[in-house]
């Protein structure tokens, strides 16, 4: 079924608000999902059937090794994190591992101050990172693609934008400052989010809301594999609300279904590039003077999609140049 990622947003659904504190959620919906069948990353983990390992003995910072030995695909996504080797990674974009393959993926380093083995292999933390800063890779990822094509993100960024987090937010010191070591400090507070943002029946993703102003939106099209990520996926973004609480200072959960809207209408109109995977499919990249966005699509459908607001600060889009290169590429996502 070959969807354009016009036609895609056009069939997405606003349903339900959800609130706490200073954080609002409006549940996705659609009537219909992608047909591809596939395991995710802690389903492949826990049916012992994916094995991610660093790429060789002495390891690389930006690279790990995956190898899948089951009859299915596995999709990894996007800002995932990975525990235990050398250091804590997440992944750079969202990837599709063919049944039976070994793959070198595109990482980034969450674990500033260790470099020694904990495990042979990595599991699951069962969590992703911070929306913001999944944001800001996504960019980093993006200028990398179009400059020397590669999936790299900026790793300096990444580790000076979990050094600030930890300034702020910190309850206990973290000898290697690594990203869960911040997660595990709020891990009562995160929860008290979860059990409020709850999936539905045909969700697909979400628009999030913080202090009033959008977060992000997260697509994945396939009802049983959100309602697996959905938790990860929350805590995202609260990690990112919490940060911005204030001691004294009233909580605010104001929200817009219009502005909802109006993100998925952005995400309809930016211009659109599109690439060989690093694995199966497509990666897509969105760009316009509102939004940046990532994902992936696989034989004509789009699998998966994060998309966010540009702060006043960023740089504006280069859509003109992405036009000109979504012309010369698939046409599929015009």
């Amino acid at each position: 079924m070959n969807t354009p990622v016009k036609e895609f947003f056009g069939q997405i659904k606003i349903g339900a608000k959800q609130t706490h504190r200073n954080m609002t959620l409006y549940c996705l919906l659609s009537a219909q999902e992608a047909s591809l069948d596939f395991l995710s990353l802690d389903e492949a983990l826990e049916k012992q059937v994916l094995i991610v390992t660093e790429v060789n003995e002495g390891g690389s910072v930006p690279e790990l090794k995956v190898i899948n030995r089951s009859d299915q695909k596995v999709l990894l996504l996007d800002g995932e994190e990975l525990v235990g080797a050398k250091q804590n990674r997440v992944l750079n974009v969202t990837m599709l591992i063919a049944p039976h393959s070994e793959t070198v993926i595109p990482v980034s380093c969450v674990e500033q101050g260790r470099w020694s083995y904990r495990s042979r292999e990595f599991g699951s933390a069962r969590r992703s990172m911070s929306a913001d800063l999944k944001k800001k890779k996504i960019r980093s990822v993006g200028e990398s693609l179009r400059t020397a094509g590669l999936f790299a993100s900026a790793q300096t960024m990444v580790w000076q934008e979990i050094n600030a987090k930890f300034d702020r937010m910190a309850q206990a010191p973290s000898p290697t400052r690594a990203m869960s070591d911040l997660y595990d400090a709020h891990r009562d507070t995160i929860e008290d989010y979860l059990n409020a943002f709850r999936p539905v029946d045909n969700q697909i993703g979400m628009v999030v809301f913080i202090d009033g102003e959008i977060a992000g939106l997260e697509i994945l099209d396939k009802y049983h594999a959100y309602k697996q990520i959905h938790g990860k996926l929350v805590q995202s973004y609260v990690i990112d609300a919490l940060d911005t609480i204030k001691p004294g200072v009233k909580t605010r959960a104001l929200s817009s279904k219009a502005k909802a809207l109006k993100v998925l209408e952005s995400g309809k109109s930016a211009a659109v590039e599109v690439r060989k995977s690093v694995a199966l499919g497509e990666d897509i990249r969105l760009e316009s003077r509102e939004v940046v966005g990532a994902g992936l699509a696989f034989e004509g459908q789009v699998l998966q999609m994060s998309i966010f607001l540009k702060n006043d600060s960023e740089p504006q889009g280069r859509k003109g140049s992405l036009k000109s290169a979504s012309r010369r590429r698939n046409s599929l996502f015009g």
